[in-house]
């Protein structure tokens, strides 16, 4: 979009070619590094707020999913969520326009593949892919 704005005012302003390639790009880059430092930034302060619960256990079945920390816990039924993605690490559960919500369920803490079945099939039951 900041690129499209620089041609855009460049075009508009007469500028020679040159400034406009010059401008586009310098904007396309100035774009890019604020998406990356942003995201970044968002991460790190996720990471830290959930740092703080230590090592968490989360049970999913029919009814929704319920975690347990060393410091905290909380149960989420299924009208929380809306949609689900699945990675080839985790499940993300992410909730709908009123609710805004994101949850993550490792594949890590399965016994078993066929607990991953079980999971998918519950999560399909419930939610509806991505």
């Amino acid at each position: 979009m900041t690129t499209a704005l620089v041609v855009a005012f460049a075009l508009f302003r007469g500028l020679l070619p040159v400034a406009v390639v010059v401008g586009a790009v310098l904007a396309l880059g100035a774009g890019v590094f604020g998406v990356v430092r942003g995201r970044r930034s968002m991460a790190r302060r996720l990471h830290a707020v959930w740092a703080s619960y230590g090592q968490c256990r989360t049970v999913v079945d029919e009814r929704g999913a319920a975690t347990t920390g060393e410091t905290m816990s909380y149960t989420a039924d299924w009208k929380l969520f809306t949609h689900y993605a699945e990675t080839p690490d985790l499940f993300v559960l992410v909730g709908g326009p009123r609710a805004s919500c994101l949850a993550v369920v490792p594949k890590r803490g399965a016994e078993e593949p066929a607990d991953i079945d079980r999971l998918r099939a519950i999560l399909d039951r419930n939610l509806r892919g991505l």
